[in-house]
């Protein structure tokens, strides 16, 4: 098919830089099967690939393809008989997938439309790819936009396939993927692979033909190309994680993995000869046979398959491209189409510019829109664009919460959801997505960005709802679903052409709404005409509950555990007008009562802290004297001896007390952290355990007794360390000069930024139920200035939902809401 004979090719020939690219190489390749074209960089290979493609000249020798001299008619021999796939891929960013692929076919002079678009479908079908058709290539990753330039290779089913290092931008996943594609179209035609990575030559090439300096070294046959099993991400292995068995009479329970913070909890009941399973433990994914997570036995194993080469590619729907006339890749129309993208479309001072170029004629459309229709399309989107099963009400006192509470499933009253509003109400919310996160190639994150009016509603409402695109089960608290009412609605605000269909949402985000200082992510689209946008039960308490001060987040930052039906209560600074209870009274909140069962508060100094918990250290003089019992017990206090020794223990020890009395020192910022974990010098003393840190907070004179020290293998005395002092920088600048080391670690660390000045903290169980209820809070548990006017707070703003739109809710009063 492909014959080199004495081919010889330089560059700068006759100058002193000259290089003998190609030195004398004589080839012939066979009809079918991967070739790989194999040596370090510089050898010459890629240069070796462009000559045999038509893509670069030769100095001497002879090429034939098909027994036809490639000088003769380089393009007609390229464009008919071969296929070229790059390592960068070289897409058209302007066009879709479909017109990549397109284009070797105009080049090849084809121009009916139907015959292109179903040799395109087909070629995109092969690689996995029909569904891409509208995207351009900026929006896909890269192995997809390498799946798209082989479709554009094979879509003229050419003989010949030349893939220039096709996987040198990939990762080890889409690696394999794209080397088992090439491996499957070599059944039947000749791919020459260019590569330096000697395990993809090892594993898919049946020919290998090593270059060194321009010259052929070695040419073998590989019996044993049968492909390479990557492993896949959703794959666990139980090999490789530790294991433990439980067993008793009725059940057994095998773990893998490290132990958790908190046991899992189950309940297996056994009703009636059924059994059922219920996890009570908050964050647990469940597995079943359509999970994408899949459980293996033993490890992972890096190694050949024994057939890798699957029926997926079918090239019989690809006939040769048969004829003598070649086209040319831009005609009148696609150029001012690609005129338009590259000038209008996505540049901001290309929009401006058609926006006035097209103003009169607008103008004239707005006009008409505007005297005969407007008025009632503006009523109608207003209608569709709020979520009418979602009912906002003010309960007024206790009673009636009690009642809303009760009254959530019961048949007959139409309340499937209460959810916590807080303020006022204020109606639905709204979700906006921005395109700077996903997969794009924008000057700024918010280039683009659409949004509409939604409900944030829980997860578990949406079970019975089909899904459209994506996933639902298994979600996390970063992900949200999406119903096809609101996905339909920002599909009306886009104007990029790769985001048209409701799946091109998935995945994008959302900067409306964070969770942990996280923005979320779209996992999934439902089919519901309601405006909804459904959280994880974790995720939405966290949003019900951001103005309160009940945090579980806290207690799980700061390591305090805390049992189902209490609180710990921490104080950073009390307020006057609140009455706070103590150990062992109860709280009440959103008409639960929780037992506080400690109480945390900070302190201003070290002092301070020893006070409030009752720790009592020696005075100065006091603590000498007991040095002196140690040391010299036969002296009694007051001889002359005594004294004397006395003054020499002052003189000798006078640092040596510091270290007594700060030997609660870490403890105290201990504390301190809970209450400012935004603090970097507590940081840096409670996460890096720096001394100058710790000491920061105690005795500058201690911190430099200390530097001696470590300098000279004691404490100085005081005249020592005053005539030494100045040798020893201040804790503050060395501080300063960790600043340079450790400023990026520390605010790009995860931490709980939005502590509050009090704070009830509660396990997640309660946490979770706290946002499903109303009711009484007392006002310890509400954040002083924004509830400055509830006083008992009695009375609150809720969010009732209904799937049927018909609810009816009684108060005190006999009124309707």
């Amino acid at each position: 098919m492909i014959r080199l004979r004495s081919l010889h090719k330089y560059f700068n020939k006759g100058r002193q830089n000259e290089i003998h690219v190609i030195n004398d190489v004589s080839l012939e390749f066979p009809e079918r099967g991967m070739v790989a074209i194999f040596g370090k960089s510089g050898c010459g290979k890629t240069t070796l690939l462009n000559v045999i493609g038509g893509l670069d000249g030769f100095g001497s020798g002879e090429l034939t393809v098909e027994g036809k001299n490639i000088r003769q008619d380089t393009d007609v021999i390229r464009n008919r008989y071969i296929g070229y796939i790059f390592q960068n891929y070289n897409l058209n960013r302007q066009e879709s997938c479909f017109d990549n692929v397109a284009d070797a076919l105009r080049l090849c002079g084809m121009e009916d439309g139907e015959e292109m678009e179903a040799r395109v479908m087909a070629a995109l079908s092969n690689v996995g790819m029909k569904n891409y058709r509208n995207r351009t290539p900026d929006t896909l990753s890269g192995g997809q936009q390498q799946r798209i330039a082989i479709a554009r290779a094979i879509v003229k089913n050419p003989r010949i396939i030349l893939a220039d290092e096709p996987t040198g931008n990939l990762d080890e996943a889409n690696t394999v993927m794209i080397m088992d594609l090439l491996k499957q179209i070599a059944k039947d035609h000749l791919v020459l692979l260019v590569t330096h990575e000697a395990n993809l030559v090892d594993y898919y090439c049946d020919t290998v033909i090593e270059l060194s300096d321009g010259q052929v070294v070695g040419i073998k046959e590989n019996n044993s190309a049968n492909g390479f099993a990557a492993r896949d991400k959703n794959d666990i292995f139980l090999g490789e994680l530790t294991h433990s068995d439980m067993k008793n009479t009725n059940a057994e329970i095998s773990y893998y993995g490290d132990a958790p913070d908190t046991p899992v909890k189950l309940r297996i009941v056994n009703s009636g000869g059924k059994l059922y399973v219920r996890i009570d433990s908050p964050d647990v994914q469940v597995l079943d046979e359509f999970s994408e997570v899949k459980l293996r036995e033993g490890v992972f194993e890096a190694k050949p398959q024994e057939n890798t080469v699957s029926e997926n590619v079918d090239m019989s729907k690809l006939p040769p491209v048969e004829g003598e006339r070649f086209g040319r890749l831009f005609s009148f129309v696609s150029s001012l189409k690609s005129g338009y993208v590259a000038n209008f479309k996505n540049r901001k001072k290309g929009k401006k510019l058609l926006r006035r170029c097209m103003g009169l004629f607008a103008a004239v459309l707005v006009l008409m829109s505007a005297v005969f229709g407007s008025g009632f399309a503006d009523i109608l989107n207003a209608r569709a664009a709020y979520n009418h099963n979602v009912f906002y009400v003010y309960t007024p006192d206790g009673e009636t919460s009690k009642k809303l509470n009760e009254a959530v499933g019961k048949e007959g009253t139409g309340i499937d959801y209460l959810r916590l509003t807080y303020d006022y109400p204020q109606g639905d919310a709204e979700i906006k997505l921005v395109t700077g996160f996903f997969e794009t190639f924008a000057t700024t994150p918010y280039d683009e960005s659409f949004q509409t009016n939604a409900v944030y509603l829980d997860v578990t409402l949406a079970k019975s709802l089909p899904l459209v695109a994506g996933k639902a089960d298994g979600l996390d608290t970063q992900e949200v679903l999406i119903t096809t009412a609101v996905a339909d609605a920002l599909l009306e605000t886009s104007t990029l052409g790769y985001i048209s269909e409701r799946k091109d949402l998935v995945g994008m985000i959302t900067t409306s709404m964070t969770v942990d200082g996280k923005n979320l992510r779209v996992a999934g689209v439902v089919e519901s005409d309601e405006t909804a946008v459904y959280l994880t039960e974790t995720a939405m308490a966290k949003y019900v509950m951001r103005f309160s001060a009940t945090n579980a987040r806290l207690a799980e930052e700061y390591g305090i555990k805390v049992n189902a039906g209490e609180t710990v209560l921490m104080l950073r600074e009390k307020r006057a007008d609140v009455d706070y209870p103590k150990v062992g009274e109860y709280v009440t909140i959103n008409g639960r009562e929780l037992l506080v069962s400690e109480i945390l508060e900070s302190y201003a100094s070290y002092e301070a802290w020893l006070q409030a918990n009752g720790i009592q250290m020696r005075k100065r003089e006091a603590y000498y004297r007991v040095l002196m019992s140690d040391q010299y017990p036969e002296l009694v206090q007051g001889s002359d001896d005594y004294n004397a020794k006395i003054s020499e223990i002052r003189r000798d020890y006078y640092y040596d007390y510091y270290d007594y009395y700060y030997e609660k020192l870490d403890a105290f910022l201990q504390s301190c952290y809970r209450f400012a974990p935004d603090s970097f010098e507590l940081w840096l003393a409670v996460e890096k355990g720096l001394t100058e840190a710790r000491l920061y907070f105690a005795d500058q004179e201690y911190y430099q007794a200390v530097c001696y020290k470590a300098a000279n293998g004691r404490y100085p005395t005081q005249a020592e360390l005053s005539a030494a002092g100045k040798d020893f920088a201040s804790a503050d600048v060395v501080l300063e000069e960790y600043s340079a080391v450790y400023k990026d670690e520390f605010y790009n660390r995860q931490y709980v930024s939005d502590y509050l000045s009090e704070s009830y903290l509660v396990n997640d169980a309660d946490y979770i139920a706290f946002s499903k209820q109303i009711g009484k809070t007392d006002p310890s548990a509400l954040l002083g200035w924004y509830y400055k006017d509830a006083v008992v707070a009695e009375g609150v703003s809720v969010s009732v939902y209904s799937s049927s739109a018909e609810i009816m809710v009684e108060t005190v009063g006999g009124e309707t809401a």
